[in-house]
């Protein structure tokens, strides 16, 4: 069972995806704001000529990179602290390493 809260990180966390108006290209954004991937419909090349794609795909990527970066409630959390390293006394072995056993 999923809380508001959760629902609300998994959005946060979703990448930008934009598709063009003909529906030949879709990006996605990576993290800060960079191209994450760049798709085609199978059929892009037969239904318009290399020019007009280039445009789209400028225009698109442009449309991408204006578009405001989504504010994650993790920015505004402090780093979380480093986990302290366990200390083993001399002489021991972990239990999983003890042969015969």
């Amino acid at each position: 069972m999923s809380t508001i809260g959760d629902d609300r990180a998994r959005l946060d966390a979703a990448p930008a995806v934009l598709t063009s108006p003909d529906g030949l290209v879709r990006a996605t954004a990576g993290p800060a704001g960079t191209l994450g991937r760049l798709e085609f419909a199978p059929d892009a090349f037969e239904r318009t000529t290399p020019a007009q794609l280039a445009l789209t795909v400028q225009a698109l990527v442009q449309h991408l990179a204006d578009a405001p970066e989504p504010q994650h409630a993790s920015s505004s959390m402090p780093a979380p602290r480093p986990t302290p390293r366990r200390v083993r006394p001399r002489g021991t072995v972990p239990q999983n390493r003890r042969r015969g056993s």
